[in-house]
């Protein structure tokens, strides 16, 4: 070999090695930069701020999904809680639209509308009082949608429920008072039925329900020809109008409402019922037409 072939030859020979020993160089750190690329794909974790929510949505009870929506009041949830997975709201009674024996009530269809747009496929937490089940075996608990919204106030102050509340389930007992006083004050939701309807509702102490009378509550039959009483002006049966929208004056303490049913001192929604009449007696009431509450 001559002296120029060899050197050709060596030269060549010393050019393709650093060539491959720089590919090697080069290819090395890309493996290692798509290792570190992918690396935290495979590790993500929960947002912070639906982590949070959570949490806070936990410190009012137990958080669960609502899978299903009976009606405006009753709701079924995922998973179980202490075995049970239908649920009725505290405090708050919804017209009827599934109740069997029971025609569908007015405002009933909305009241369930507005908890299905609200509740289902949502989170919400549970919170129980004193008395867990009821006697149909649904837990009874306040539903909370965020730490500071409670759905069961929500359904009262938008007039899609009435105050029925059953000690000694009381806890909320005044924010359900104050919220139903706004909704009816302001005639939201049933609170703005007229009273061929409202009279339709459950009888639940509020001054609505129980049943519509043929003869109209506010008409009562006219007082008997007699000799002078000692009735305030404007008494008819024993009867005089209230003092105020929820109160009757002095003397006169059984209210009788729109719906032909009278309420006594002392009964579980008396201080609810708005009279359209007051009584001294309950006989003076019942002779007048009216008849007793059942609570």
């Amino acid at each position: 070999m001559s002296s120029s072939s060899a050197s050709s030859s060596a030269a060549s020979s010393m050019s393709s090695h650093p060539a491959t020993h720089v590919q090697s160089a080069k290819s090395k750190p890309a493996k290692t930069h798509t290792t570190k690329h992918t690396a935290p794909s495979t590790h993500r974790k929960p947002p912070a701020s639906s982590t949070h929510a959570s949490a806070s949505l936990a410190s009012r009870g137990t958080v669960v999904t609502v899978t299903r929506v009976v009606d405006g009041d009753t709701i079924y949830v995922s998973p179980p809680v202490d075995g049970l997975t239908d649920v009725r709201l505290i405090g708050v009674d919804t017209p009827e639209t599934h109740k069997p024996g029971t025609q569908v009530q007015p405002y009933g269809p909305q009241a369930a509308q507005f908890t299905t747009s609200h509740l289902l496929g949502k989170k919400v937490a549970l919170e129980t009082d004193v008395e867990k089940v009821d006697p149909y075996g649904r837990l009874l608990a306040y539903v909370w949608t965020s730490p500071s919204v409670m759905f069961n106030e929500v359904l009262l102050r938008q007039g899609y429920a009435q105050m029925a509340t059953f000690p000694p389930n009381v806890k909320y007992v005044d924010r359900f008072l104050a919220a139903q006083r706004q909704a009816r004050a302001e005639g939201r939701g049933l609170w703005g039925l007229p009273p061929s309807q409202l009279c339709q509702e459950t009888d639940r102490g509020n001054g609505i329900g129980g049943g519509c009378s043929t003869t109209p509550a506010s008409s009562p039959p006219p007082a008997p020809q007699g000799p002078a009483s000692s009735q305030p002006a404007g008494s008819v049966s024993g009867g005089v109008p209230p003092a105020t929208k929820y109160d009757c004056p002095p003397g006169y303490p059984v209210k009788a409402n729109q719906s032909g049913i009278y309420h006594v001192p002392g009964g579980e929604y008396y201080d609810e019922t708005t009279p359209v009449r007051c009584y001294a007696t309950p006989q003076d009431a019942e002779a007048a037409g009216y008849r007793a509450s059942k609570r």
